[in-house]
């Protein structure tokens, strides 16, 4: 599992055009590959779609590799939806490249826009109180699954996992589940002090939006492209 330092240092550290372009026009490309997804009828678009980020994230700099890899997460959401549909290769096609398209134009933004700017936007969008806790939860989501990496490891070097018996291993991952709770209201009290300390006072993000850039011809013009296939192409 890839911690959220590593993120936020894919981030602020590059200097590719994704990096240059302004946080504005990176929403609005992630906004035309939904529309995209939910407008194809055919894998094959959204096929394209994907190949053509690929190339558009490498030549930027960013980690493809890494990218492909956590946009296949996606699968998990729709695996159960397919499960119910009674289709062939072409339409778990179509599931998979509606999940993974979108999934990989979400990591490009991330991973491209440190995250100050891209809660700017958010918050001046949003209500606050929404914003917050979207800025929340995308900081202690990261925590809590690397806390349940090294749940996971010390309950396997113990000899918690036991091979056919599931009464054991539920129990365990019962106390485990219930530990991790315990641990996320502790860290929810710790960054709630440290932030009065610091002088919060109800806001989390700037709501100065950044200005277009010369920049954004590439999210807004591939946004554009992505959405004019999935289009055209039925």
């Amino acid at each position: 599992m890839i911690d959220v330092a590593r993120i936020d240092f894919w981030a602020a550290s590059g200097s590719g055009r994704f990096h240059r372009a302004s946080a504005i026009a990176k929403v609005l490309f992630v906004l035309l590959v939904v529309a995209a997804a939910v407008t194809a009828v055919s894998p094959y678009p959204l096929a394209c779609a994907y190949v053509l980020m690929l190339v558009a994230a490498t030549a930027a700099g960013l980690p493809v590799l890494r990218m492909a890899a956590l946009s296949l997460y996606a699968i998990v959401f729709v695996f159960l939806y397919g499960l119910s549909l009674r289709g062939g290769p072409w339409v778990y096609a179509l599931l998979f490249f509606k999940a993974t398209t979108p999934a990989f134009a979400v990591l490009t933004l991330i991973v491209s826009t440190p995250f100050p700017r891209l809660f700017a936007v958010l918050s001046a969008a949003l209500p606050e109180i929404i914003a917050a806790g979207l800025l929340m939860t995308y900081r202690t989501f990261f925590v809590l699954f690397d806390m349940m990496g090294n749940f996971i490891s010390a309950i396997r070097l113990r000899g918690g996992f036991s091979p056919g018996s599931l009464v054991k291993n539920s129990a365990n991952i019962s106390k485990g589940i219930g530990m991790l709770f315990v641990r996320a209201a502790e860290q929810s009290t710790r960054i709630y002090a440290v932030m009065a300390v610091r002088g919060y006072s109800g806001r989390m993000a700037s709501t100065d939006v950044e200005k277009m850039r010369k920049d954004d011809w590439l999210p807004l013009g591939m946004g554009l492209v992505i959405l004019s296939i999935a289009i055209v192409w039925k």
